[in-house]
């Protein structure tokens, strides 16, 4: 059996690729949060101890929530596009509960080979990349990170806790397929639906919970002479993107038809909006990557251009003020950035197979070349209209409800979005998207369309 479920990852390499990366990507997020924890715990008296845990806490803060979106919808991707292989597997007489447990080895195996890969290329780079950034700094001079090693089993444990966390349930599909679904041809076997499933309610529900928590912290009647009022509610740019993840089946169905409708009338554009429309409903796995990414590092920036304007609304003292050094950001929005940036691409390969065919039968159906790469970059903007407008939901969001609880109007929440870094990481995810969506058109505009669906 385990000669079985290695042979068969190491056939389907192209699919259970995307795990792996997320899964390095997480591991070397995490090493840097084992790095500066360890750093910070060996000598706390140390000046420098106070900035290494302070950023620990950011990676981890920042991170969490990506690592557990983007991990955990890429290895239910990577499980849902096999669902014709594990009905192989019931035609030679493996039980379906043998199946599920098999496929929750195998997304184990991967997750925690790609974190240690992760760890690896932390401990390798992590020296190099902190003196580069802050190697003009006095208060760094001599300083020397430590790997933290002993931290490296409650990374790989958590890695492995969200990789099966996400499978299970299309562990569970997988040992539900017919062994019918053997005769079917592989790239025409369809995902399962998205939709709301108990587990993202309970989701909700516990951002809910998070947000009440962080609205109740802030007393009214000491908002006005109080700062210390406003420290819990950092957290809602974290807790307010998770809770549009969590309702992302009903919200970004609605958001794209929305926002992709006015042109809905030219033929490319209808073409890449009922494509865009066909691919959220068997994942969202590309917008809640992004909604996490753009959400948080927008709805950080932004909750701190509020605080300045609570501050001084009420002539409260603000110390060292809100600006936010660059390289400082770099730490603490780095994961969330990276995890969005792999977890889009690698859902975007995943797919290649299905999109070359998908090109092919518009091809064969009378579509020009023109207007089959023309729908590809338009289908890759949607997506990212999509997220995009998302993302600037959670973020007003956001900012309405700490306006709120801290006596001030809505004019100074909305006054105070700053959604320029999310526009940067737009920008960044259409360019990922348009290069790894043109990539099969243009191949199969090179080769006869029949080829790619024959194959």
């Amino acid at each position: 059996m385990i000669r079985l479920l290695v042979g068969d990852v190491r056939e389907h390499w192209h699919v259970w690729f995307g795990v792996l990366a997320v899964a390095t990507a997480f591991g070397y997020m995490g090493g840097w949060f084992a790095s500066f924890s360890a750093t910070a715990a060996a000598d706390p008296m140390v000046s420098t101890s106070f900035f290494f845990r302070s950023a620990a806490q950011a990676i981890l803060m920042f991170s969490a929530i990506s690592g557990c979106v983007v991990l955990s919808s890429t290895a239910r991707g990577s499980v849902v596009s096999l669902r014709r292989t594990y009905a192989l597997w019931q035609v030679i007489n493996i039980p379906p509960v043998v199946v599920g447990y098999a496929v929750i080895v195998q997304i184990a195996l991967v997750g925690v080979f790609g974190s240690c890969l992760g760890l690896a290329l932390c401990w390798a780079s992590s020296s190099t990349v902190f003196s580069a950034l802050f190697m003009d700094i006095d208060l760094f001079e001599g300083v020397r990170l430590l790997p933290g090693f002993s931290l490296c089993p409650a990374v790989l444990g958590v890695s492995l806790f969200l990789s099966v966390l996400g499978g299970a349930r299309a562990a569970r599909a997988a040992a539900c397929t017919p062994p019918v679904m053997a005769l079917r041809d592989e790239w025409s076997v369809e995902g399962a639906s998205e939709r709301m499933m108990p587990l993202r309610w309970l989701a909700a529900l516990a951002a809910c919970a998070a947000v009440a928590w962080c609205v109740s912290t802030v007393d009214p009647v000491l908002a006005p002479v109080d700062f210390g009022q406003s420290t819990w509610l950092v957290f809602l740019p974290i807790a307010i993107p998770a809770l549009i993840t969590a309702l992302a089946p009903v919200l970004l169905p609605r958001i794209l038809r929305a926002a992709t409708c006015p042109l809905s009338r030219w033929t490319a554009w209808l073409l890449a909006r009922r494509s865009a429309q066909h691919a959220l409903t068997q994942s969202l796995s590309i917008e809640t990557s992004l909604v996490v990414a753009m959400g948080v590092v927008a709805g950080f920036y932004s909750m701190m251009s509020l605080m300045e304007r609570y501050a001084t609304a009420y002539d409260l003292p603000i110390g060292s003020g809100f600006g936010l050094d660059p390289r400082l950001a770099c730490v603490m929005f780095a994961g969330p950035v990276i995890l969005a940036a792999v977890g889009s691409c690698a859902n975007v390969v995943l797919a290649l197979r299905v999109r070359e065919r998908d090109a092919s039968l518009l091809e064969v159906l009378g579509a020009t070349p023109r207007q089959v790469c023309v729908a590809s970059v338009l289908e890759a903007f949607m997506h990212v209209v999509a997220a995009g407008s998302a993302a600037l939901l959670a973020v007003v969001l956001s900012n309405m409800i700490a306006a709120h609880a801290l006596g001030l109007g809505a004019g100074s929440a909305m006054l105070s979005v700053r959604f320029v870094p999310a526009v940067l990481i737009a920008v960044a995810g259409f360019v990922v998207l348009v290069v790894a969506g043109l990539m099969p058109v243009l191949r199969m505009i090179r080769t006869a369309p029949v080829r790619f669906l024959n194959e």
